[in-house]
Parts: structure tokens; C-alpha cells; sequence
């Protein structure tokens, strides 16, 4: 099932949060209670979803929506996570999360919304379900660690 979080949820995003760490290879540890903040972010802008199977939350979608850059009046979601537990990849979870995902951020105003992945976390697998939801290239982040 794929629902809205709510804040008894909070514990269990950060979790995933913590288990999703290590594969953006930033090379810092993660540090217990930094993602809340984003958490709470998320939540206030109804832009926090989690998967639930069998009473267990088993992946999460979170995104910050804000102004467009050049035109205040469109507003733009980023997604900040998506995951899911990798025993419960290979079905079809975390499709259904990004479509609720996109949901909320329709609700939530937003007229764009991007997707971002990982060259770290199975970037073939994401590409290809992102092109198939019809997502298209945009942007090219490179990471300089100073």
C-alpha cells in the first residue's frame, strides 16, 4: 500500500534514510537525526509518501517543492529520496511510490517534477523506469567533494 506518511512515520523514514546512505558514496558517515529537518520539509509540503506491506513501511518518496527560478508563479518538485528496501525491489513498489509521489506534488501545486538518480545506485534500472513514466533528460549534476 502506498499512503501519505504521517508523523508516527518518522522513525522508520530515517531508517531508510540511514540504510539508503552509503550508496550515494559522499564518503561521510551518516549522522543520526540530520535527515529530519528534510523529513519535516517534506511532510509540511504533503510531499512525504511511504510503502507498506504487512504493517511494515518497506520504502519512502520525499520532494521540496519551491518557486521556478525564472517564474515565480510556477512551481517546481525535486525529489529528495526514493527508496525502496532492496528485498522488495523487482516488483512493481517503487513505480506506484513515484506515481503517488507525482500525485502529491500535483496536489501540492507543482506544475514540473524532477527526478534525480544516482551513477552509485542502479542507474541503468532507474533510467529506464524514468523514461518509461516519461521523464526526459534535463540536467547533469557533477559532485566536486572540497
Amino acid at each position: 500500500m502506498i499512503r501519505a506518511a504521517e508523523l508516527q512515520d518518522f522513525c522508520e523514514v530515517e531508517r531508510m534514510i540511514e540504510d539508503f546512505w552509503p550508496s550515494t558514496g559522499s564518503g561521510f558517515a551518516y549522522k543520526k537525526g540530520s535527515s529530519l529537518p528534510f523529513i519535516q520539509l517534506c511532510h509540511s509540503q504533503d510531499l512525504l509518501v511511504v510503502a507498506e506491506k504487512n504493517g511494515k513501511l518497506i520504502g519512502f518518496g520525499a520532494a521540496a517543492k519551491s518557486p521556478l527560478i525564472g517564474n515565480d508563479s510556477v512551481y517546481v518538485g525535486a525529489e529528495l529520496g526514493w527508496w525502496i528496501d532492496p528485498e522488495h525491489r523487482g516488483g512493481v513498489a517503487g513505480v506506484k511510490l513515484l506515481r503517488f509521489l507525482e500525485e502529491a506534488a500535483k496536489k501540492a501545486g507543482c506544475k514540473i517534477f524532477n527526478m534525480a538518480f544516482m551513477e552509485t545506485s542502479m542507474p541503468e534500472a532507474v533510467r529506464k523506469i524514468y523514461l518509461n513514466e516519461g521523464y526526459s533528460l534535463s540536467e547533469t549534476t557533477y559532485t566536486k567533494r572540497l
